[in-house]
């Protein structure tokens, strides 16, 4: 019997822990800067605030500003497509590894808007980092290596658009 009170005071004591640990990035996303000044009506989605402002308590949980692009193409079919939004967030190169999906500039060609590829390589040279990308809808990865300069963040995160129709 007593064996069962400690696995019920165990599991209260956990949910307990989360429920602290939620309320205190809640109560710091209040607390830390907001964004009153920016107009909420007609904010396009590449806006760094328009999502940001829905997602502000898991902002305070990473301690990393979230970011939103919209895709525009299909190269990462079928994990999103054309006018899906991802969400972001800056990171260190040497957090990136194999099977991440990145937003980045492309490495020759900077008029372009930036794409979303997933990381198939990664290599260091001299201290920097290196990925090798490919689209999940390409057959072959992208021609040129990616210095780690040209990645704006690691997706962490999609919102899908409605289908047409």
């Amino acid at each position: 019997m007593r064996n069962l009170i400690d696995k019920k005071e165990i599991a209260i004591l956990a949910l307990l822990v989360l429920l602290a640990i939620t309320g205190l990035g809640w109560f710091r996303a209040e607390m830390g800067p907001t964004h009153e000044n920016i107009p909420h009506e007609n904010i396009p989605y590449n806006n760094t605030y328009a999502w940001a402002e829905i997602f502000r308590g898991y902002e305070a949980y990473l301690d990393r500003r979230i970011s939103s692009w919209v895709i525009r193409g299909d190269s990462m079919e079928p994990t999103f497509g054309d006018n899906d939004v991802v969400l972001l967030v800056e990171v260190d190169p040497d957090e990136l590894k194999v099977g991440d999906i990145i937003v980045f500039d492309h490495p020759t060609r900077p008029a372009n808007p930036p794409m979303v590829h997933r990381i198939i390589e990664v290599r260091v040279r001299n201290g920097e980092y290196d990925f090798r990308t490919q689209g999940d809808h390409l057959s072959e990865p992208d021609r040129h290596w990616l210095p780690e300069d040209k990645i704006h963040g690691l997706v962490i995160g999609v919102v899908y658009s409605a289908p047409p129709g």
